[in-house]
């Protein structure tokens, strides 16, 4: 964190000098180690998280040192006293021999376990410099630090280690290895203990020791490991999601921490913390983070670092300032001083801001706010900076939507829009690179002696016509590509105007010269002068809006009649309509057969302390009742009560449905989420309107199915609805009569039962597809069956065919099996597996009422014919897996490419020839 003193000048006579009560020092020991956290869990992470980034990094640099690439006066300072005589550079304690120059990353886990108490535990493991020698026994001691004399590191104050004492655990565990020596041992509030005994029962001889100052001997058990550190604790089971936010709200800008989470049945997930960096400078990180909406303070190791910790919202109201937004990181490394050994003067090495000694918060000091108050000016020119670099755009249009973007936040979504929340808007007046006499200000100055207006429609409903609106334009933000119009001798017509507005999915812009509003008397030179300058731009402007590729001339539009006709039979049905006055959405929605109904989309919150637990949440839709009547999808709908129905037969399509940006193409980033899948077709959901502007209340165009002719002659669409996975949609009651008179349209029951063309139970065939691939999901593990691909093609298609079945995502939707739907699918499985093994009709018809009451003559729940490849690969397995799977060379999906060396497969299939799996 910062080049830290930690001795203060002494004002006046030295005194009596203070000391700590020896009957008082387990309360010291208490408040440094657990008390003096008021967040223990966020802490816990952020110090050890930090520490072992920090081993990362002495670990570089004694590597640099110790190959002659830096010098110690490169990164670190000299001083001497107790306090930081520790803390200076020890050529000696570093060995090239056993430092890992490949491994970089902090790897935290987090591994749930069966039971009650702290049963779970959570590793931190790096592979640093490693604990040894003197080190030792700083793990005993309070406020010891190698890391006072330098600033490449986060740490200082020697109490981060401590700190997951402050949970509530009795102890934590340290395993560690430096130099070829491997140390274990558990930390406790007032002890540690070295638990590696004094003889070796494996080897039969007696474990080596080193000798503390104080006479204890430390036993070890000598290693060829490389040196690292990994530091164990428990947990308690409903903390799960509060480390897991600790995580990734405080190091989602440090890239080499990586966070896995074991599941109670083994099932591992390397778990995704970092938001995607759209920009990264001296000032500023800027992503895609959803979980920071407005800007915050990152404490980095010095100006310019590229990772930090994130330290939370920066708070304007300390600041004296107006709250911004925008999910935007401020740099900020901690303050740097020491003390001038003469004076006792404080040098100030480098700026910044403070933080508490349990770094837990920023300290608003006066010191701290100067700091960030800089950052945020130095922020804002260098955003200016990019925002002129940006804009290299020779068509005069496209420059000035790209100046919008910044200007007036259009694209919130980009790094310019995001930028725009914090820079000086007023003061950035960009050029346009071509002409530079053109600049962007205000649309009365740049637009002045011009009609520019904006041409809207309002259907008005009380009357079934749709209003025509001009309007002169306000900003830049009413400009899009496509909706612009030079005006001629032509005046407007009404229903050239209608067909532009539905031919531009939104308002269109007309432009023609005009009288300058603010009149001159050219009665003076001065003011003929004045004339000409302003004549002489307008024509320029026109000139270059004229030549965009963005515009076109209103006059050479020609109304195309097939619209025209449609148009005309939309509105004489309007007028029908309007005969119902001052009418609600509800009766709207009733008139045209609109409902409220609602399908399903994946839960990204339901890890997080702040979102709902259930993995799935409603997703509102408006479709038609007709259209439902009419659909040829399969779709199974239910009511309230079905809703933990609805949400299981989500999770089982979920592996198999499609991701939202697949079904529409041209969706922004920032409308989804990775986890979004598609669970009801027929009808955008709700969310995808537009809430402001005047498209408000209608879906964004990338919502609504288009085509598009291409160059090349192929035909574009930007939706696209091919998909086999039924639709999951959730209505009321009044609904269900007329839904249901459609054979297409299922209750969700039928999702888990319905008959066989022999009168036998069966389930949806996506359902079967998902209980088979769950029970075969352990062909994943067999990657050595790629070797089949050059000795039994037969075997190998069986394994690639059971591979694909199974790569599905179908661990993350384990959740079902506790839900009380799937014993009622395990019934069916149970009656699948004893038919096929049966052909006894008395024991069956037993069976059959043994697990449905009635007789059922027969039951399919999986997928047999995989099932049946997947028994024989487990067979033919059995006896071979242990050699083949520790063969690295033949490792590999079936779906690679990669050729097998073939002498090994000919000593593979001596092997297997032995084992009789040669001939299968």
């Amino acid at each position: 964190m910062s080049i830290k003193t930690i001795d203060k000048q002494i004002k006046g006579s030295e005194g009596l000098a203070k000391k700590i009560n020896k009957g008082a020092e387990k309360m010291v020991f208490d408040i440094l180690q657990s008390t003096q956290y008021s967040t223990p869990i966020p802490s816990t992470i952020r110090e050890l998280a930090t520490n072992g980034a920090d081993a990362q990094r002495e670990k570089e640099i004694a590597i640099e040192i110790l190959t002659g690439k830096a010098s110690k006066e490169d990164y670190y300072i000299e001083r001497h006293g107790e306090q930081y005589d520790d803390s200076n550079f020890d050529i000696s304690y570093y060995n090239l021999d056993h430092l890992d120059t490949e491994n970089n990353t902090v790897q935290i886990t987090y591994k749930e376990n069966e039971g009650t108490g702290y049963c779970d535990v959570v590793t931190i493991h790096d592979y640093g410099v490693g604990i040894g020698e003197r080190r030792l026994e700083g793990v005993l001691e309070l406020g010891y630090s190698t890391k006072r004399n330098t600033a490449e590191n986060f740490g200082a104050f020697g109490l981060g280690a401590k700190v997951a004492l402050s949970t509530g655990v009795d102890f934590y565990t340290i395993e560690t290895v430096h130099n070829g020596k491997r140390f274990k041992m558990n930390c406790y509030n007032y002890k540690t203990d070295f638990i590696i005994p004094a003889f070796n029962p494996v080897a039969g001889q007696a474990n080596p020791y080193v000798v503390l100052s104080d006479g204890t001997k430390v036993h070890y058990v000598p290693t060829d490991a490389k040196n690292q550190t990994l530091i164990s604790f428990g947990v308690k089971k409903h903390n799960r999601r509060d480390y897991r936010d600790a995580v990734e709200e405080q190091l989602m800008y440090m890239p080499n921490i990586r966070f896995k989470r074991i599941a109670e049945d083994g099932y591992e997930r390397d778990e995704h913390i970092h938001p995607k960096i759209m920009h990264n400078s001296d000032n500023l990180i800027i992503s895609d983070t959803y979980l920071f909406s407005k800007p915050h303070i990152v404490l980095t190791k010095d100006v310019g670092a590229p990772t930090g910790v994130n330290y939370g919202f920066v708070d304007f109201r300390e600041l004296e300032m107006q709250q911004m937004w925008g999910p935007i990181a401020f740099k900020c490394p901690a303050r740097q001083v020491i003390n001038d050994p003469e004076t006792g003067e404080e040098i100030v090495l480098q700026d910044g801001v403070d933080v508490t000694p349990s770094r837990e918060k920023v300290i608003w000091n006066e010191n701290t706010k100067a700091y960030i108050k800089s950052v945020i000016e130095a922020a804002a020119d260098e955003a200016s900076e990019i925002v002129q670099e940006e804009l290299q755009q020779t068509d005069f249009v496209s420059w000035l939507i790209a100046c919008k973007q910044v200007l007036t936040k259009a694209d919130s979504g980009s790094v310019l829009g995001r930028l725009s929340n914090i820079i000086d808007q007023e003061a950035l007046k960009p050029k346009f690179g071509p002409d530079p006499r053109l600049k962007n200000e205000s649309v009365k100055k740049l637009f002045a002696g011009m009609k520019v207006e904006v041409i809207t429609k309002v259907r008005d409903y009380r009357i079934g016509e749709d209003i025509i609106d001009r309007s002169a334009i306000e900003n830049y933000s009413q400009l899009r590509e496509n909706n612009i119009f030079i005006m001629g001798e032509e005046n407007h017509s009404k229903y050239k105007d209608m067909y532009l507005i539905h031919k531009c999915e939104g308002p269109i812009i007309c432009i023609k010269s005009s009288e300058f509003s603010s009149g001159l008397t050219l009665d003076s030179a001065e003011n003929r002068k004045k004339h000409a300058r302003r004549t002489a731009k307008r024509n320029r402007v026109l000139e270059l809006i004229t030549e965009s590729t963005h515009s076109r001339n209103y006059d050479d539009i020609e109304v195309d009649e097939e619209w025209l006709e449609e148009y005309k039979d939309e509105i004489a049905t309007a007028k029908e309509v309007a005969q119902f006055e001052n009418i609600t959405s509800a009766e709207r929605r009733k008139i045209e057969e609109r409902m409220v109904a609602y399908t399903f989309r994946y839960n990204e919150k339901h890890w997080h302390s702040s979102g709902s637990d259930n993995r799935y949440i409603r997703d509102k839709i408006e479709p038609k009742v007709k259209d439902l009547m009419k659909t040829q999808r399969t779709t199974y709908y239910g009511t309230a009560a079905d809703d933990d129905k609805l949400m299981v037969a989500c999770g089982m399509i979920y592996p198999f449905a499609p991701r939202v940006h697949e079904v529409y193409k041209d969706m922004g980033r920032q409308y989804r989420t990775d986890g979004d899948r598609v669970f009801f077709f027929d009808t955008p959901p709700v969310r995808f309107k537009e809430t402001w502007g005047t498209n408000k209340g209608n879906f964004y165009p990338w919502a609504v199915p288009s085509t598009q002719n291409k160059e090349d002659g192929t035909v574009y669409h930007n939706t696209n609805f091919d998909w086999d996975t039924p639709q999951i949609i959730r209505v009321s009651q009044s609904n269900v009569k007329h839904i249901s008179m459609n054979p297409n349209v299922k209750h969700i029951d039928e999702f888990f039962l319905q008959l066989t063309p022999n009168g036998g139970y069966t389930m949806d065939e996506y359902a079967i597809k998902w209980y088979t691939a769950d029970k075969v999901q352990n062909i994943k593990n067999k990657t050595y069956l790629y070797c089949l691909k050059d000795i039994n093609q037969d075997l190998f298609d069986k394994y690639k065919a059971l591979y694909e079945a199974a790569d599905v995502d179908v661990r993350s939707n384990q959740w079902i099996k506790k839900e009380e739907i799937f014993p009622a699918i395990e019934k069916i499985v149970e009656m699948h597996n004893f038919c096929k093994d049966n052909d006894d009709a008395a024991a069956i018809q037993q069976k059959s009422r043994e697990l449905f009451v009635l007789d059922v003559p027969e039951a399919i729940g999986v997928d047999q014919e995989l099932m049946d490849k997947f028994n024989e690969l487990e067979e033919w397995s059995e006896g071979v897996h242990t050699l083949l799977d520790s063969i690295s060379e033949i490792q590999y999906q079936p779906g690679s490419t990669s050729t097998l060396d073939q002498d090994l497969i000919k000593e593979i299939k001596v092997y297997l020839d032995a084992k009789g799996r040669l001939d299968w």
